[in-house]
């Protein structure tokens, strides 16, 4: 079969995190935590406010502020992290090829090949393809390390097998 585009892949635990907190934003186990807890900040402000405790309302919102934007993507990155320096992958490049109806991924660990219709969703970012084979677990697809015919090419795949 012929080789239509190659790239590659150089995992990290930066890349890994990326992924990550983009695959947590889609989850909705997380979602739910988060709209519980901005709710529970929701009641304890307005009952500080309620009570005219304006310091204290002021002081609960600061703290939710924290928590939403510092607090929890912290937390699910050091998780990542965690995850990541269990397996095999720190410094290991991977070398992707695509053909018109699967990709090969080859590195030190041995050779995997998917067809496009096993992927369960392909997801795009500002830097990154995520080539998702189950919810919580795909190939990374760094744009930087790609031709430009290889981003039309997988926007066009994503598009043909409605991932």
């Amino acid at each position: 079969m012929r080789i239509v585009y190659k790239t590659h892949t150089d995992y990290s635990a930066k890349e890994f995190g990326r992924m990550n907190m983009v695959l947590q934003k889609k989850n909705p186990k997380v979602r739910k935590v988060e709209y519980i807890l901005a709710a529970v900040f929701a009641l304890v402000i307005i009952a500080f406010l309620y009570n005219k405790w304006f310091v204290a309302a002021g002081v609960c919102a600061v703290m939710a502020v924290a928590v939403f934007v510092f607090l929890i993507p912290f937390n699910l990155r050091r998780v990542a992290e965690k995850q990541f320096d269990k397996s095999r992958l720190e410094g290991m490049r991977s070398n992707l090829t695509f053909y018109m109806d699967h990709y090969e991924e080859v590195n030190k660990l041995g050779r995997v090949a998917y067809k496009y219709v096993q992927l369960r969703e392909i997801i795009e970012t500002d830097t990154n393809f995520y080539l998702m084979k189950t919810n919580m677990q795909g190939c990374i697809v760094v744009k930087a390390n790609c031709a430009p015919n290889l981003i039309k090419f997988l926007s066009k795949i994503k598009a043909q097998y409605k991932l």
